[in-house]
């Protein structure tokens, strides 16, 4: 068991609350500590195992709030065409995960009739906006996969429809 005397730091100035969460179950600890010393065991090992179990389960919360907010960050910030959106959707619904860049800008090109080159304008773009991730020509082999970002923004696009 962790007991420390400071917050986890993890956590960033974006997330006051969490923080202050953590701090109070940090100075719980130290006073579960306390009670330890003075020889009073009941129960400490438990009690301590759960204030464990809740400051990673808010730990991991406060990971995903971040994630959320870059999220959503990166659609206010960036501006989709109709057919980035197309391509996001038809990653989400078509897509088995398998297949490397170059693939698969012939495959949606065949499957939604829009040029090569116009996919690979897409796909750049999407890339760029970390919606998409890929092999580069340094790394090759690497199956296309949608970000956290990507996978909300086209949740969010199929939703919509």
């Amino acid at each position: 068991m962790n007991i420390s005397s400071e917050p986890r730091k993890e956590l960033d100035s974006h997330n006051p609350e969490l923080r202050k969460i953590l701090k109070n179950i940090e100075s719980i600890k130290r006073d579960i500590t306390d009670f330890r010393q003075t020889k009073i065991r009941t129960d400490y090992n438990k009690i301590l195992k759960r204030f464990d179990q809740l400051e990673q389960s808010i730990l991991i919360h406060s990971k995903q709030l971040d994630k959320m907010e870059k999220a959503l960050i990166t659609s206010t910030t960036t501006k989709l065409t109709e057919k980035q959106r197309i391509i996001l959707k038809w990653l989400i619904m078509q897509y088995d995960g398998s297949e490397v860049y170059t693939n698969i800008i012939d495959k949606i090109s065949k499957d939604l009739k829009i040029p090569e080159s116009t996919v690979r304008w897409n796909m750049r773009g999407l890339r760029e906006a970390d919606l998409i991730e890929a092999g580069t020509k340094d790394n090759k082999g690497i199956p296309v996969s949608l970000t956290t970002t990507g996978r909300m923004m086209a949740d969010y696009s199929k939703a919509m429809d």
